[in-house]
């Protein structure tokens, strides 16, 4: 484990709000040089997990990360993510919080989650279409990695969980 009090104590974009091992939660500014610090926390929180399964959890909440700094604060420094990993024995659990508008999943035309089965590249054409980057694969990629993957009502709070073992029997 890592202590992120430690890695975090001479970072101005990055607030520390608990740093027990097994809950960390941290306040970030919506910044590339803040979600990299972020990210490689992660890396070291995870790199006790077998290579392709760390790299996946780390590509995945790479990715929701991006997205709430990309999407819902809109790269505003008026805006902060929160962040917060959760690990037990049996699960790991991302959470990532941006204080943006939010938004609604069936409305993001340029994400490929939305596309129809028939129309599998549709989001490509939309994306092209309005100026935007190739890309819209990522919501779909995480959905793919995590065994759940929840997003709040207004959308811009997300929670990753992923089992470790066997999933807990309910």
């Amino acid at each position: 484990m890592v202590d992120a009090r430690q890695i975090f104590a001479q970072a101005s974009q990055v607030q520390v709000k608990s740093a027990r091992p097994e809950w960390t939660q941290i306040l970030l500014q919506p910044t590339i040089d803040a979600r990299n610090m972020v990210m490689g926390y992660v890396r070291c929180e995870i790199a006790d997990l077998s290579g392709e399964l760390g790299e996946q959890l780390a590509l995945a909440v790479d990715e929701l990360l991006r997205n709430a700094i990309e999407h819902g604060c809109r790269d505003s420094s008026q805006c902060s993510v929160e962040f917060t990993y959760i690990r037990t024995p049996r699960m790991l659990q991302f959470q990532i919080k941006d204080h943006g508008p939010g938004f609604e999943m069936n409305s993001v035309a340029h994400a490929a989650i939305n596309n129809p089965p028939e129309e599998p590249l549709r989001h490509a054409h939309y994306r092209t279409e309005k100026g935007m980057r190739p890309g819209g694969f990522g919501i779909m990629l995480v959905k793919q990695i995590a065994d759940e993957l929840i997003y709040n009502e207004a959308g811009n709070e997300v929670v990753l969980v992923k089992y470790l073992g066997a999933e807990p029997s309910e």
